[in-house]
This record gives C-alpha cells, sequence and structure tokens, in this order.
C-alpha cells in the first residue's frame, strides 16, 4: 500500500516569490524565481498524486533550486529523501543550495541538522541525504535499508540512459524502495526517443505506445528520399508529436530558455544572431593523401579485427597520428609485406612535414581567439580526447604567449599591502591568495585595467574598489568585489581539495606551475592559456596543464583574474559554471552526441552570465577542417543542435547510412513542421 501522503498548506509560500526573495541574501532573482516555484508547486501535485516526475528543463534554469524546494517540503513532512548527484562537485552544490534556503523555510522546519551528506545508509524520517550515484551504484545490492526512502531525486539522469551500465541497473533494480521519484535532466534525448521512455519508466510510466509511434515516424523519415510528398509528411509528423506530448504531459516538465519571457531571459544573455565562423584553410592534397594513407595503413596492420580506423582525431591534429603511427611500425615489424612498409615510410615522412608547422584547424582557431583575449575577453575551449587537447593547448601556449610581464606600477610590497587592507585575514589561508595576487603576471593584469595603479597602498586600495574588471562597463564587479568572491571561493569549505592545496602552500611544502605562482596557468611566463583534464600518463603534459581536482581551476576561470583561455575536455561539460567572465565557447572537438553538445553551450549559457552582465552576446564557433571527416561531422551537428529541442531529440546519429537525398528530405520535413512542433513542445511546460 502506498502510504505517501503531504499536506498541500505546507507549500503556500510557493505563492509568495516575492515574499520570499525579501528574506534570501544568496542572490535569488525573481523572475527566475517565479517560474521555479511554480514548477516545484506542479512537481508536489504530480508526486502528491501518485506520478513521479521528469524535469528536463534546459541547462542553467536552476533544476537545482527546484529540486532543493521540493526535497525540503517533503522532508519537513517527516519524509526521508535522497538526493543523487553525478559527482562530489555536484553533491556539494546540492548541499549548499539546500542550505541556501534553510533561513528562509524555518517556518515549515528546515534545519542544518537534517541534511546529511557522504556514504548511504539508514535514513530517518525528516532527513534529506545527499550522495553520488557511485553510491547508488555501490549501495543497490545491500539491501532495502541502505536506500528505502519517500523521495528519492536523480539529477543528471541522462547517464543511466542506454542498457548495460551499472547506474542504469541499480535504477532499475530499485523497485518499490522509493515511493516517489523526481529525475532531472536538461537532456533527457539523446538520438533515440527510446532513451527518454527509459527515463519515463523511472518515474513509474508505463503506457508510451504513442512515444514509440512518434519515434517510428522520426526514423521512418531517414528512409525516404526524393519522390515522397514533404508536406503530407510534416502533417503526418505533427499529428504523431501531438498525441506523443499528449501522453507525455503528466509525467514530464520542459521549459526552454528560449520561450521564457523577456524579462527572465536578459539574466542568461543572448546568444549572438550572427555565427561565429573560425576561418579554418581547407585540406591540402597533401593533407588528404596522408589520412587515406593513414586509412590504408590500418586496414593492412589491424591490432584486432573489426578495429575502427577514420578515428576522427586524424582530422584535428597531427599528434594522435603521430602515437598511432610509432605503434602501427611497432607491431608490423621490419618482416611485414613492402607495401606496409612503404605507406609506413612515406607516412612518416609526410607528417614530418606537416609538423613543421601547427594543424591548419590549431592555427585558425589561434588567431580567432588572440584578438578576443586582446580585447580582455576570456574564453572557454573544448575537446573531446586528450591527446587532442594536448595538441591545442600545447600550440595556444606558444601563440598566445605575451613577449614580456610589465614590470610597471609600484613596487610588490605596495600591492601586498593594499590588499592586506582590503580582504578579510581571519583566515591564514588567506596568505597564499594574496601572494598569487601579487605575482608579475596577475599585477600586468590588473596594471592593464586600472590604467596607472597608484604609488602608495591606501590609493591603490581604493582604485580597487572603484575599477571595474576586464574594461568592461558598469554591470560588471569591481577588482575588490571579484577579489572578495574568489577568496570566498577557494575557501569553500566543502572544496578540500582547494583548501589542502592552499594548506600546502602555505606551509611552503608544495608549487604549481613553478617558483613564481603557485595556482594553475603561467601568467609569469607570459602563458595566457591554461589545461584541465586527467593526465594519461604516456605523453608529456603541457606546461599549463591542470591535472587535480577542478575546483581551483573553476574558481579561478569564473574570475577575472588569471589565464583568459581554458582548454579542457568533457570532464568540465556538465554540471559546473564556466560563466562567470566567459561568453565565447570554441567546440574545437565534437563529441557525437548533442546532448553532449549542449551541455557544452550551459556551461556559459546561465543565470548571471556574463553576456548579461556586459549586455553582450554569447558566441559558440565550430571550425572545421575542411574536406575531412571534421566537416562532416560538424554538418552533422549543427542538424541535431537545431533539431534537438524541436523533435525531442530526434535526429540521426553520425554514423547513419542515409544518403544525402535522405537527410535533405528529412530537414525539409522538419521545417515545414516547425512551427506546429514548436507550439507542442510548448505544452510541457508549467
Amino acid at each position: 500500500m502506498d502510504d505517501f501522503q503531504i499536506d498541500a498548506r505546507r507549500w503556500r509560500f510557493l505563492d509568495n516569490p516575492a515574499r520570499y526573495i525579501e528574506r534570501e541574501t544568496g542572490g535569488l532573482e525573481i523572475e527566475p524565481l517565479v517560474r521555479q516555484f511554480k514548477t516545484a508547486k506542479e512537481i508536489l501535485s504530480r508526486i502528491a498524486g501518485g506520478r513521479g516526475v521528469l524535469l528536463a528543463d534546459d541547462v542553467g534554469l536552476g533544476k537545482t533550486t527546484v529540486g532543493a524546494l521540493v526535497a525540503w517540503v517533503v522532508a519537513c513532512q517527516d519524509k526521508r529523501v535522497r538526493i543523487y548527484a553525478p559527482n562530489e562537485v555536484l553533491r556539494r552544490r546540492w548541499a549548499e543550495e539546500l542550505k541556501r534556503h534553510i533561513p528562509m523555510l524555518e517556518q515549515i522546519g528546515a534545519r542544518y541538522d537534517r541534511i546529511k551528506q557522504g556514504s548511504i545508509g539508514k535514513l530517518n524520517a525528516g532527513r534529506i541525504q545527499v550522495a553520488t550515484h557511485y553510491e547508488l551504484v555501490r549501495s543497490h545490492g545491500d539491501g532495502e535499508q541502505k536506500t528505502a526512502c519517500d523521495l528519492m531525486i536523480i539529477d543528471e539522469a541522462h547517464r543511466a540512459k542506454g542498457d548495460g551500465s551499472a547506474f542504469n541497473d541499480a535504477l532499475r533494480n530499485l523497485g518499490d524502495r522509493a515511493k516517489r521519484k523526481l529525475i532531472l535532466t536538461a537532456t533527457p534525448f539523446s538520438i533515440r526517443l527510446t532513451e527518454l521512455e527509459q527515463l519515463l519508466q523511472f518515474t513509474g510510466a508505463s503506457d508510451l505506445e504513442k512515444v514509440r509511434r512518434y519515434a517510428g515516424d522520426l526514423k521512418r523519415l531517414y528512409s525516404l528520399g526524393d519522390g515522397h510528398d514533404v508536406a503530407a509528411e510534416s502533417k503526418r509528423l505533427v499529428g504523431a508529436a501531438r498525441a506523443a506530448i499528449e501522453e507525455l504531459q503528466p509525467y514530464l516538465i520542459r521549459h526552454g530558455i528560449d520561450d521564457l519571457s523577456a524579462v527572465e531571459r536578459k539574466h542568461f544573455g543572448a546568444v549572438g544572431t550572427s555565427r561565429w565562423e573560425i576561418a579554418t584553410p581547407p585540406a591540402s592534397a597533401e593533407d588528404l593523401q596522408l589520412l587515406l594513407r593513414m586509412d590504408r595503413i590500418l586496414h593492412l596492420t589491424p591490432k584486432r579485427k573489426g578495429e575502427r580506423r577514420n578515428d576522427p582525431r586524424f582530422h584535428v591534429g597531427w599528434q594522435h597520428v603521430a602515437t598511432e603511427l610509432e605503434r602501427v611500425a611497432e607491431r608490423a615489424g621490419a618482416n611485414s609485406e613492402r607495401a606496409v612498409l612503404r605507406h609506413i615510410k612515406e607516412a612518416k615522412k609526410s607528417l614530418s612535414a606537416r609538423r613543421a608547422k601547427p594543424h591548419p584547424k590549431v592555427a585558425a582557431v589561434s588567431d580567432a581567439i588572440r584578438p578576443l583575449v586582446d580585447a580582455g575577453e576570456k574564453v572557454l575551449v573544448f575537446c573531446h580526447h586528450r591527446a587532442t587537447a594536448s595538441e591545442l593547448l600545447g600550440a595556444l601556449e606558444r601563440a598566445l604567449k605575451t613577449e614580456s610581464v610589465s614590470r610597471g606600477g609600484p613596487p610588490e610590497k605596495v600591492w601586498r599591502t593594499a590588499w592586506e587592507f582590503v580582504l578579510p585575514l581571519d583566515d591564514y589561508l588567506v596568505s597564499p591568495i594574496i601572494d598569487w595576487l601579487c605575482t608579475p603576471g596577475v599585477r600586468a593584469q590588473l596594471a592593464g585595467w586600472i590604467g596607472e595603479p597608484a604609488s602608495t597602498a591606501s590609493l591603490l586600495a581604493a582604485q580597487f574598489a572603484e575599477t571595474r574588471v576586464r574594461r568592461a562597463g558598469s554591470g560588471v564587479p569591481t577588482i575588490l568585489d571579484a577579489a572578495m568572491t574568489l577568496v570566498a571561493s577557494l575557501l569553500d569549505a566543502q572544496s578540500t581539495s582547494t583548501r589542502a592545496l592552499l594548506n600546502s602552500i602555505a606551509k611552503g611544502q608544495r608549487a604549481f606551475g613553478g617558483q613564481g605562482s603557485h595556482f594553475p596557468g603561467r601568467l609569469d611566463d607570459g602563458i595566457r592559456v591554461m589545461g584541465a583534464w586527467e593526465s594519461d600518463g604516456y605523453s608529456e603534459p603541457p606546461k599549463t596543464l591542470y591535472t587535480g581536482k577542478p575546483d581551483i581551476v573553476l574558481a579561478l576561470f569564473n574570475s577575472p583574474f588569471g589565464p583568459d583561455v581554458l582548454v579542457t575536455t568533457d570532464r568540465l561539460s556538465e554540471g559546473v559554471d564556466l560563466h562567470r567572465c566567459c561568453r565565447h565557447l570554441v567546440h574545437y572537438e565534437l563529441d557525437p552526441s548533442p546532448v553532449r553538445t549542449l551541455q557544452r553551450n550551459g556551461r556559459v549559457r546561465r543565470v548571471g552570465s556574463w553576456a548579461a552582465l556586459t549586455k553582450a552576446p554569447i558566441y559558440y564557433a565550430y571550425p572545421t577542417f575542411g574536406g575531412t571527416r571534421d566537416e562532416k561531422a560538424v554538418g552533422v551537428m549543427r542538424q541535431r543542435i537545431n533539431a534537438f529541442g524541436l523533435l525531442l531529440g530526434g535526429v540521426p546519429s553520425l554514423d547513419d547510412d542515409a544518403g544525402d537525398s535522405e537527410q535533405s528530405f528529412a530537414e525539409a520535413v522538419v521545417r515545414g513542421a516547425r512551427r506546429d512542433l514548436e507550439l507542442l513542445n510548448r505544452k510541457l511546460r508549467v
């Protein structure tokens, strides 16, 4: 028997977001809060009525805030709530979000001692457990006591899509251990609508025949071509979508950023209406010959049967080509067929000539980024593979390096005294932060914003309080405000890795990046870029690569201080903020899934973005190496992004065998149905 009962009178506060925000000091904005409160009320009504819910709001719309409000209402009625976040960074964010609302929710019983973090164990009534996906996987076979609860919230649930993963198995085996489930993900459907079906089944939905029929109609589009009626197929698609959305409505809630009110959209910043095109010269005949020769070599000397030969990494850099060529040469040996040895010899000769200069795509991206950083902008660059990221980072270190770090301005002692005037010194870990702010690289950076730094500490401190960062306008923080925010972020008690690093620096036990700087990046050497991913352990890492836990990298990139460019892998593509000082994002190398691309884009388009503060647009760049597989991959991704929200992810996979005719026909059908599909999708809002 289902004994899940909650009293609607306990969430009446959701009717008055304006009054709620009067008592809040954490930076909540009234416009997003109005929608978030309305969404929380709808979720509570649905779970009270016996349903689970899938909340699929766009990236950056505040699903964590909505989830925290729902969790508090349920827990304060003596129910057990378990929240599963994908990693430790997001687990801490959940805990912070829950704590943020306690002062406003004391009247319904919210208290700090109701929050429990860490490993999963028996949960008492009225408590909220915040753990990670890993903890759920580890505990799912340990019996009902370990996972039983009244409400289970699964964050970033798209990680459970696809059969066979341990996380997927853990969710499937929960059974009735969670009386209600709230599933959160901005990207619930990737390539196939069956992935959406699976997530809905976690919420308790069972009758999804119309969703399956819609998925079939989408798939059918890519088997058709010339000779079929575009208008008739558009009408068929709209009809199938209407039936599917009616079936989805009881379980699914979805808001898109572009569907919000103009007042709320301004908090996110606008995406540029024109594309940010990075002009990359097409592959030369010699480039293509090398790529074709690599394909032939791997065909003749496969490491294992069926091994993929046309590796996308070959098309966006030369480093992985060199690595694979060396492996093939070792595997082939001296006794291989003459044709193999000839191909290897010619490939090595061609590659040596290619590597005399940066890869054409690397050079083009470097040329596009340099004027941006010279103008005071930060730039985020995503790669899919570490080898590609490593090659790009090394090239950017060289290409973006300044000739020398200016030594102008007052002596270091004056800078240090000025910072000691204005920063809180009650925590001894502030000392290594001040040390970093007084390094030559950061001082030169600040001098560029100030113009003429004062010669005395008191006047310089006054300049910190008056000067806006990065030569931006009145909407951005001052140097002092930004420094205070950075200090608070670095000293966050939840970020144990950063505090441990600062502690070791304070004790003189560890220095990162050389004698002049203890922080990621090497501004003292004039290098304006840094990287963040886990080292592969096989190759010599670039100078500025930081391989530890990313908290300190996130804190620096979200501040106006430090390196201007961050190169990273998809390790940082979801669940983190990178928007506080950045509005330019480069997709140097793509993951085949539009989910990953949209998650990346969501790192810079969020509430309180740099774009919103500066009232300047966000730009995404998809550079291509023309004439290669890279060009095709980017073209397919553009198609997917255009169709993603429209078709709930119903787009073809990268490796579909559909020809150009079928692809063009499908796109024409979608264009014909676009207006009706947009209106239908809005029915999923509350």
